[in-house]
């Protein structure tokens, strides 16, 4: 398991996504309710917030916006799974605060030039999860 960079991590996708997620790595909490996101994010004061950007397409400029404009989540990373680069939409998305971008390809590639900011943060298997979830 490389070195975690985050200590708390909240991951905000559908039910589909395993549950083991939770139970076997202590410092990523999943929730799939969007109404629960931000009392999740008061309770338990994430360093990095991951959203899946398909399953939350229609709310996260809303929820990007309202973290941003709050000081209390201020030193929160706000990271976005997305499974195709759109030029409009992640331009939006980063001027709002959305600090990084994650793809498919980004996941499955091995090379020095490809690796991001999620090899840091958690272990192969569970970037492996993640990808299939989608």
């Amino acid at each position: 398991m490389t070195r975690q960079r985050f200590k708390n991590v909240l991951l905000v996708a559908p039910d589909n996504c395993p549950r083991r997620l939770a139970a076997e790595y202590d410092y990523v909490k999943h929730i799939a309710d969007t109404s629960r996101i931000f009392p999740v994010i008061f309770e338990m004061k994430p360093d990095l917030i991951l959203f899946d950007y398909e399953y939350i397409k229609t709310d996260i400029e809303r929820i990007v916006r309202r973290l941003r404009m709050n000081a209390f989540y201020k030193k929160t990373k706000i990271c976005c799974y997305k499974l195709k680069p759109h030029t409009e939409t992640d331009e939006l998305l980063k001027a709002i605060g959305v600090n990084n971008f994650i793809y498919p390809e980004d996941l499955l590639a091995d090379t020095a030039e490809k690796v991001s900011i999620f090899t840091a943060i958690l272990d192969a298997s569970l970037m492996r999860v993640l990808a299939k979830t989608t």
